[in-house]
């Protein structure tokens, strides 16, 4: 969870009138072959997730109920990209984790209600787990993951480093050679906020702290272990919650030690689009490509100061989603709008060279791609974000060597980019973030394309993203299918569907809807 943000355009946005359709085609172009400014190679583990120890049980199951519905949806994302999404475990409440060997159950969450801060982001003041916790790592197999130590609510306290310790050997011998990080504590620039540490608190503190704790994993549980794991390099640094406090950089925590001692894998932020604010709306604050942007490349710094750290260091957003105000905010969390929005928020990062998004997921947070168990009176089901990953799935597909381009110089609710297999343009992601719902007093809108492609290509297939409207929460649809709960399992509906457009003099004439995202495949002549 993270209460400071990046959405640096938002609120200068916020009076910009409603937009329709532009009476001229809109001009897409992007290179034939690979251009200055595209992407590296992306992961295709990229869109990959972040469960926090509070919801952990809920998403995994246990040995004798595993969640086959979670399992079925990683199985789904898995089968178009040939890459198991990540997990990482931690969060606010992995902060709060003590664990106790004689628990029944896997997992109790306790709630101060009348003094926590953080009851109002839905986060528990302690999450006491047991034995069973740890069957969840076994329900998504092939899955690597990190856990996250906590360094938290029990820092100093009798028995913390060793419990935090106990835990991790844990984690270690139930997921064995899938672990690829340990991260130790969680936003530490909160951790006053959260009463986990008392006023001025520092960086140089947090550096010493993450060392002590790195030093003892890697003494106590790296140098022992049978899986192959990294006996030092192996920690993920920083945490941070975003850039608005300059001085919590990854810049200034390498110039304080960080990596003194060679524990340094990776460097992480926490990004959240936008919170609880009354300028928050589903046009401005999301369906709006140049605030999207702003809030990605806002980390351009922290991400070449980890490139260029020797050895250099992956960058990811370890916990990223919509909005840092979990609860309440369905309305613009969890709906068509925001599944559009999740698009160009995981294409813009892949472009920006980041290695990886980590979506939070919460059984009760609003921007959840699903929810796992039964709540409130309904079952478990797919909500709309999920389309979002969908989609960004059948971007990466199975190609090895996939590279990102952002088409530059479009309009502000428009997002299109290029995408590159082995250097040559292969398929458009074009977004129309025009705001249209069934509820407004006008037909809904069609805007022209113009596509550039190269002479070689006579045709290209269209997939399509629809719904009813930006604010639609079901009937949403990815070429013609759709997914849900039914049964204990995600269950298909629905056959793929797609249309061919084809190509005059270099150029394909395309429509689509205000609300709307199309992924666009260019076909070689003599290809159907």
């Amino acid at each position: 969870m993270a209460l400071v943000f990046g959405s640096v355009l938002a609120v200068a946005l916020c009076c910009t009138p409603a937009a329709q359709a532009f009476s001229e085609p809109i001009k897409i172009t992007s290179p034939e072959k690979l251009p200055v400014g595209a992407s590296w190679v992306v992961p295709h583990d990229f869109a990959s997730f972040s469960f926090p120890a509070h919801f952990f049980v809920d998403y995994t199951g246990n040995s004798t109920h595993p969640n086959l519905f979670s399992r079925d949806i990683f199985d789904l994302l898995y089968s178009k990209t040939g890459s198991h999404p990540f997990i990482r475990v931690g969060g606010t409440s992995t902060d709060r984790v003590w664990y106790n060997a004689s628990q029944e159950i896997g997992a109790y969450n306790w709630w101060n209600t009348t003094e926590s801060f953080t009851t109002q982001y839905g986060i528990p003041d302690m999450v006491y787990i047991g034995p069973g916790f740890f069957d969840g790592f076994h329900n998504f197999p092939g899955t690597h993951w990190s856990w996250q130590l906590n360094m938290g609510n029990t820092f100093g306290k009798k028995g913390g480093l060793e419990n935090a310790l106990e835990v991790a050997k844990i984690v270690v011998d139930n997921v064995k050679d899938k672990l690829e990080s340990f991260e130790v504590g969680n936003e530490p620039d909160l951790m006053v906020r959260f009463g986990h540490r008392s006023e001025g608190y520092s960086l140089k503190e947090y550096v010493s702290e993450w060392n002590e704790y790195a030093t003892e994993a890697s003494k106590h549980i790296l140098r022992r272990n049978k899986y192959g794991l990294a006996k030092k390099r192996f920690f993920q640094g920083l945490l941070v919650a975003g850039t608005k406090e300059p001085e919590w950089s990854i810049e200034e925590a390498l110039q304080d030690g960080l990596d003194q001692n060679d524990f340094l894998k990776s460097v992480s932020y926490h990004q959240y689009a936008a919170r609880n604010e009354p300028w928050v709306r589903l046009q401005n604050s999301y369906m709006n490509h140049t605030a999207n942007a702003a809030n990605v490349t806002q980390y351009k710094n922290a991400i070449e100061a980890s490139h260029e750290h020797s050895p250099k260091l992956p960058f990811v957003l370890g916990e990223t989603n919509s909005n840092s105000y979990n609860l309440n905010m369905s309305q613009i969390e969890g709906v068509f709008g925001s599944a559009l929005w999740l698009i160009d928020h995981l294409l813009m990062g892949m472009a920006t060279n980041i290695t990886r998004y980590n979506l939070i997921q919460g059984t009760t947070f609003g921007y959840s791609g699903w929810v796992p168990v039964a709540q409130d009176g309904r079952e478990p089901h797919v909500r709309a974000p999920l389309y979002g990953q969908i989609f960004a799935a059948d971007v990466l597909g199975h190609h090895s060597k996939v590279q990102v381009y952002p088409v530059p110089q479009l309009p502000w609710n428009v997002s299109s980019y290029g995408i590159y297999e082995s250097g040559r343009l292969a398929k458009y992601v074009v977004i129309n973030f025009d705001e249209w719902n069934s509820t407004t007093r006008y037909e809904r809108p069609v805007q022209q394309f113009n596509l550039q492609v190269p002479l070689w290509a006579d045709k290209v297939e269209v997939q399509r993203l629809t719904g009813s409207g930006a604010s639609a929460d079901e009937g949403i649809q990815w070429a013609g299918q759709s997914w849900n709960y039914t049964d204990g399992r995600l269950v298909e509906k629905g056959s793929k569907h797609w249309e061919l457009y084809a190509a005059k003099k270099g150029v394909v004439e395309l429509d689509l809807k205000s609300s709307e995202a199309v992924l666009v495949t260019l076909k070689p002549a003599g290809c159907k």
